[in-house]
């Protein structure tokens, strides 16, 4: 897999709009299933999420148990992606 340097990325601003609508009307069920994807492609820990980007261990957990409809909201989701350097869409594929 080739690395993507997520600061090569750009979105206008009418991109970005239309990123978060999109994302925003994505089931969560898709997004929780992404993201659990994401973990494992990218060989991410929930710890890692909790460390680096400072969220709260029962939110992240959450976003990865069926017993929760919880998922990252955009602005987490964004946060995680470019940390984590991937594109954002990953999370509504």
């Amino acid at each position: 897999m080739n690395k993507l340097n997520v600061q090569d990325i750009k979105y206008t601003q009418v991109e970005l709009l239309n990123l978060i609508q999109t994302y925003n009307q994505t089931p969560r069920k898709t997004i929780k299933s992404n993201y659990k994807r994401i973990l494992s492609e990218y060989n991410i820990q929930p710890k890692q999420i909790i460390d680096e980007l400072g969220y709260g261990t029962s939110n992240v957990h959450c976003w990865s148990t069926k017993s929760s409809a919880n998922i990252p909201m955009f602005p987490q989701a964004l946060s995680i992606a470019t940390v984590f350097d991937f594109d954002v869409q990953e999370f509504i594929k």
